[in-house]
């Protein structure tokens, strides 16, 4: 199974990010975790072309799953 995330909401936090989304832009899903609050979904955790993982700051390595519409690909 595979995960993919298309971000539907790349509006900027309040603290400053290294990296961002891009609103449309379909990102592969590396892992979720537990929700970070009721509020904001799982966190999840995307990453690039290149496989290489982004994250928005040292300190926040996933994003809220609610900025995305997950979709799940079943490959036999």
């Amino acid at each position: 199974m595979a995960v993919y995330a298309k971000c539907i909401d790349a509006t900027l936090p309040t603290f400053e990010p290294e990296e961002w989304v891009q609103e449309g832009h379909v990102y592969i899903v590396k892992h979720f975790t537990e929700p970070l609050n009721q509020e904001e979904g799982m966190a999840v955790t995307i990453i690039d072309e290149e496989g290489e993982e982004i994250h928005p700051s040292p300190s926040h390595w996933s994003f809220s799953s609610n900025r995305f519409e997950l979709f799940s690909i079943f490959l036999n």
